[in-house]
């Protein structure tokens, strides 16, 4: 798992749109998505939501809303890690230790400095908007470099 949530979407998305919209346009957020997590479909989107909750994308979003992460990645019967930054600011440390609470001999690797998208920014949210659109930056070394190790350590293991 690299950055990825151990709650179900929808309150992820949740609590991501509670630290940025106004409190009318979180309302209307959480009709929709408590629709969508019901399987109905909702034309009416307010143009501010458009972008992650327009019409084209709920048939997706209804799919993913019914998964449940931290039961699956517990499920699985193979090595696992977990990669997560520290300056995560839409998937938070919570949920790489609830990941790791499901499957306890996953690795934890936690990256200092770390963001969503997988670049070394600073920890306010405004100072890592740049790097979401910016294809030139390059990715923390420090997950490469995890990975690989990773890899390397579950191949030894398993005798290849």
């Amino acid at each position: 798992s690299i950055a990825g949530p151990a709650y179900p979407i929808g309150q992820v998305l949740d609590a991501q749109l509670a630290m940025r919209l106004p409190p009318p346009l979180l309302a209307e957020s959480r009709q929709i998505l408590a629709s969508l997590i019901r399987g109905q479909e909702q034309a009416e989107v307010p143009k501010a939501l458009q972008v992650l909750l327009r019409p084209s994308v709920q048939p997706y979003l209804i799919s993913l809303l019914r998964q449940r992460p931290a039961e699956a990645f517990a499920a699985l019967r193979i090595p696992a890690l977990i990669v997560q930054g520290s300056h995560d600011a839409q998937v938070g440390l919570d949920n790489a230790v609830a990941l790791q609470q499901a499957k306890p001999d996953a690795e934890l690797a936690l990256i200092p400095g770390m963001n969503h998208v997988l670049r070394i920014t600073p920890l306010p949210w405004h100072e890592q908007l740049a790097s979401y659109d910016d294809p030139q930056l390059p990715l923390a070394r420090a997950l490469g470099e995890r990975i690989v190790a990773f890899i390397r350590s579950s191949a030894r293991q398993s005798g290849r």
